[in-house]
């Protein structure tokens, strides 16, 4: 009896790991949020002013890129968020000592409202006084206002 049960479980066990390869998720996000995190120390000059951390960050990250093609995923997400948290300290650190940013990226919340003007002043409607025109036409309509 264990001698058919233990065939079942190796005749089932490659289709078990195949379904589980399929079923991996691709760590996309976290491959872009150590891109961007790389892309963020290095504007700040980490690999000046914080070398052993860019280092160690960009070392990682080659690691999780080579992770990624090699579609060992669960690899190659713990790397990039290694590779991220080794950037953002290294980014921290330049900034500590002495790193200006190139540019300030733009506040998303200061920008005005873009919610569309009324187009007219609604025109009030009272009976039949409205306005002629000497010869007896009626008035041509109102032009909207310009902002």
């Amino acid at each position: 009896m264990k001698s058919n049960d233990m065939k079942r479980g190796l005749f089932l066990a490659p289709f078990f790991f195949i379904a589980c390869s399929v079923t991996a998720v691709r760590p996309a996000q976290e491959m872009s949020d150590m891109e961007v995190g790389i892309k963020a120390a290095a504007e700040v000059s980490a690999d000046l002013l914080a070398p052993e951390l860019f280092r160690l960050a960009t070392e990682t990250a080659l690691r999780a890129r080579r992770e990624y093609r090699l579609k060992n995923f669960l690899d190659a997400k713990r790397l990039a968020e290694a590779a991220r948290g080794h950037a953002e300290r290294a980014e921290f650190e330049a900034l500590r000592n002495g790193a200006k940013r190139d540019s300030i990226p733009a506040d998303p919340l200061a920008e005005p409202s873009y919610a569309p003007e009324p187009v007219a002043e609604p025109t009030p409607i009272s009976g039949d006084s409205s306005p002629k025109n000497p010869e007896g036409e009626a008035p041509p309509p109102s032009q909207p206002k310009s902002p």
